[in-house]
C-alpha cells in the first residue's frame, strides 16, 4: 500500500473515521479504570521529571537517506521545527522522551553509505547541541538525561553491514555503535523471523558474533529474529539482551512478536522486551488487513507496472472497500499488561519504531505521545515506581549489567579474530 502521500493522507483520514464510529461502542467500555484522566495526567508528569522515556528503536534517517527526495542532510529536513515525519525534537521533549536508540543507517547496504550515515550523526548532534548528545555509556546517557536533553544512542538494524568480519563491530563499537539487531532479514548471522531458515536459529559465526558483543558491552538486540534464533542467543548470552522493539505473539499471533517461552526466558536472562506502538504488531486484525492489502498492491505493480496511477487508483478502492482495522492506546496498553502479569514489571521498556512505520495506533501518532499510554497505563493502576520502570529505569539496569559483564569478559577474553572464510 504505498499511494502518493496527499493521496494516502486524504484517504487514511476518511477511513479511519469511518472505522472509528464503528468500532467506537466496542473500545468504550473494554476496562475498568481505576484512576481519572486528570488524576493519571498529574502522576505521569511527575514520573517524566524524575524518569524520561528511552525509545528503543526510532528510523529517522529514513528522511535522510531512503526517501522520495532523498539523499539530502539537515537544512532539507531540520529537527527543531515540526517535521513531516514521525520525529522531531519539539515532539521528543513534548513526549518526555530523554533517550534515543536511534537507527543509523545509509540509503545503500555499503560501507560508503554506512560510513555517511555516521558523518551524519555527529554533524546532527553538532547542530543541535543544546538539544541532543550522542551517548555511548550507561553513565552518559545518565548525565545527559538530567542535563534535560536528548540522549541518542547509536543502534543498528540488522548485521548485514557488519559483514562476516569480528573487526568490523569492533571498528563501529569504537565508533560508537552500541546495540546491534541481530537480523532484519535472513544474514550470514541468524534467521530472520519473516524470511527463509538457513541456519535453524543462528550460524556458527553468529554464535561468535554473541560472545564478542557481550565482551564489547554491545546490547544484543532480538528483534526480528526467528524464536529458534532468540532461543539460540539465550542458550550462549552471559549478559542481558533486548527486543529493541517487539510485542506479544499470544496477543498478536504474528512471528515478529515474541512467544511466551522466550518471555519467560527473557526473565531469566535477565533481559528486556520494549513494547512497540506498531498497529500490526498490536492487533492480529490490522497484520491481516495490511497483508492483504500488500498483495494487492504486489499483484496491481505486475498488472500495471509503468502505470503508477493506476496502482494508487486500484490501492485507493481496495482501502475504501476494506477498512482499516482501528488500533488503539488500550490495545497496546494491553501487552503491557500481559508481560507484566507473565514474567513481572522489571522487563518492560517502549519503543516506537517512529518513522519506519506506515500507520500508527489512534493515540500513539508519532513521539509526542508517549503520555498517552502512561496515562492508560496509570488509569489501569499501574503505580508510579511501575511507570518510571518502564519509561527509563529498566533499561538503564539492563543496561548497566551488560557494561559490568563487558569489564569482565575484556580481562578474561581477548577478541576474536574469527571471520566467515575461517569457518568454510
Amino acid at each position: 500500500m504505498y499511494l502518493s502521500f496527499c493521496k494516502f493522507a486524504m484517504l487514511v483520514f476518511f477511513i479511519v473515521a469511518i472505522a472509528d464510529a464503528q468500532t467506537l461502542d466496542k473500545k468504550v467500555d473494554k476496562k475498568e479504570y481505576i484512576l481519572s484522566e486528570e488524576e493519571a495526567k498529574e502522576i505521569v508528569s511527575r514520573v517524566l521529571k524524575i524518569s524520561p522515556v528511552i525509545d528503543g528503536h526510532n528510523d529517522l534517517f529514513i528522511h535522510y537517506f531512503d526517501c522520495k527526495n532523498c539523499p539530502r542532510d539537515i537544512d532539507n529536513y531540520p529537527l527543531d521545527t515540526i517535521a513531516p515525519g514521525h520525529t522531531d525534537i519539539l515532539r521528543w521533549k513534548k513526549g518526555g522522551v530523554g533517550g534515543q536508540m536511534l537507527n543509523v543507517f545509509g540509503g545503500m547496504k555499503n560501507m560508503d553509505s554506512y560510513l555517511q550515515a555516521w558523518d551524519l550523526l555527529y554533524r546532527i548532534e553538532e547542530r543541535y547541541s543544546n538539544d541532543l548528545e550522542v551517548v555511548g555509556s550507561s553513565t552518559e546517557m545518565r548525565r545527559v538525561m538530567s542535563e534535560g536533553k536528548i540522549a541518542i544512542l547509536p543502534s543498528l538494524e540488522g548485521a548485514l553491514r557488519l559483514g562476516d568480519n569480528m573487526f568490523l563491530v569492533r571498528t563501529f563499537y569504537k565508533l560508537g555503535l552500541r546495540s546491534v539487531t541481530f537480523a532484519y532479514y535472513t544474514n550470514q548471522f541468524a534467521d530472520g523471523s519473516n524470511d527463509t531458515i538457513k541456519h535453524n536459529g543462528i550460524s556458527e559465526l553468529g554464535a561468535e558474533m554473541v560472545k564478542e558483543m557481550n565482551r564489547l558491552g554491545i546490547l544484543i538486540d532480538m528483534s526480528h529474529i526467528s524464536a529458534e534464533a532468540m532461543n539460540d542467543i539465550l542458550d550462549i548470552t552471559k549478559a542481558p539482551v533486548i527486543f529493541s522493539h517487539s510485542n506479544v505473539r499470544t496477543l498478536c499471533n504474528v512471528n515478529r512478536n515474541v512467544p511466551d517461552d522466550v518471555l519467560l526466558r527473557l526473565k531469566e536472562n535477565p533481559g528486556l522486551i520494549m513494547l512497540t506502538a506498531v498497529p500490526y504488531f498490536t492487533q492480529k486484525e490490522h497484520y491481516v488487513w495490511l497483508d492483504k492489502g500488500d498483495t494487492v498492491y504486489y499483484r496491481a505493480l505486475k498488472e500495471f507496472p509503468d502505470n503508477k496511477s493506476k496502482v494508487d487508483s486500484v490501492m485507493e478502492l481496495w482501502e475504501i472497500d476494506n477498512l482499516m482495522p482501528v488500533v488503539t492506546v488500550s490495545d497496546f496498553a494491553d501487552h503491557f499488561d500481559y508481560v507484566k502479569n507473565l514474567i513481572g514489571i522489571d522487563y518492560i521498556g517502549i519503543a516506537g519504531d517512529y518513522d519506519g512505520i506506515e500507520f500508527t495506533i489512534k493515540g500513539m501518532e508519532d513521539v509526542s505521545t508517549y503520555p498517552n499510554l502512561l496515562i492508560e497505563l496509570s488509569r489501569r493502576g499501574w503505580i508510579e515506581e511501575e511507570l518510571r520502570k518502564i519509561t527509563s529505569e529498566n533499561f538503564l539496569r539492563v543496561f548497566e549489567e551488560i557494561e559490568t559483564v563487558s569489564g569482565q569478559l575484556k580481562i578474561e577474553t581477548k577478541p576474536s579474530l574469527m571471520n566467515l572464510s575461517k569457518l568454510q
